[in-house]
């Protein structure tokens, strides 16, 4: 399967899930519940991720910075945003840049969440650049107002290289 059918059949499998948990959770949705309100408004975080190479190839690490801004849309929160990652794998870093989308479905203290995102990506050595897809999936753990734990999973890919990842990722948040 191509990189472009696997980034679209994961694209449309997140959507699926994602509409299964917001039909599913809209009688659920609590707007005063802690994962809806640590949610809501502007966020930034940072993070280290486990790169997992879909060539059986050697892990690598990199390190995520982002941004968002929740919008209460009822059962569901928008958060638009953006995230710049930096990563090291077989002896090359990747770069990349872009604007994200991201879902998330207050469950009481739980917060699945899908996101997508489309922008630049740069790896070194050969200086090779193209278009940066991300699409993936997590659950974030609500323990009070101001602090949650969790993990995200990836899926990445920079078109015209052989960069193609999955990203596993410990979260935690610490709201003020």
């Amino acid at each position: 399967m191509s990189t472009t059918n696997r980034f679209t059949f994961l694209c449309g499998a997140l959507a699926a899930a994602s509409l299964f948990f917001v039909t599913r959770s809209a009688r659920a949705f609590d707007e005063d519940s802690a994962a809806a309100q640590a949610n809501k408004g502007f966020h930034i975080g940072i993070g280290p991720e486990l790169l997992v190479p879909t060539d059986g190839g050697p892990l690598g690490g990199g390190l995520i910075l982002d941004g968002r801004y929740g919008i209460d849309l009822n059962p569901v929160i928008l958060a638009p945003g953006a995230r710049l990652a930096g990563y090291y794998i077989s002896e090359r870093f990747i770069g990349t840049a872009m604007p994200m989308l991201r879902l998330t479905t207050p469950l009481g203290p739980l917060a699945p969440f899908v996101l997508g995102g489309v922008g630049g990506g740069w790896l070194t050595n050969d200086s090779e650049a193209g278009v940066a897809l991300l699409v993936g999936a997590g659950l974030m753990i609500h323990l009070g107002s101001h602090f949650a734990i969790g993990a995200e999973a990836d899926y990445q890919t920079i078109t015209s290289t052989e960069f193609q990842e999955f990203t596993v990722g410990p979260a935690i948040q610490i709201s003020f």
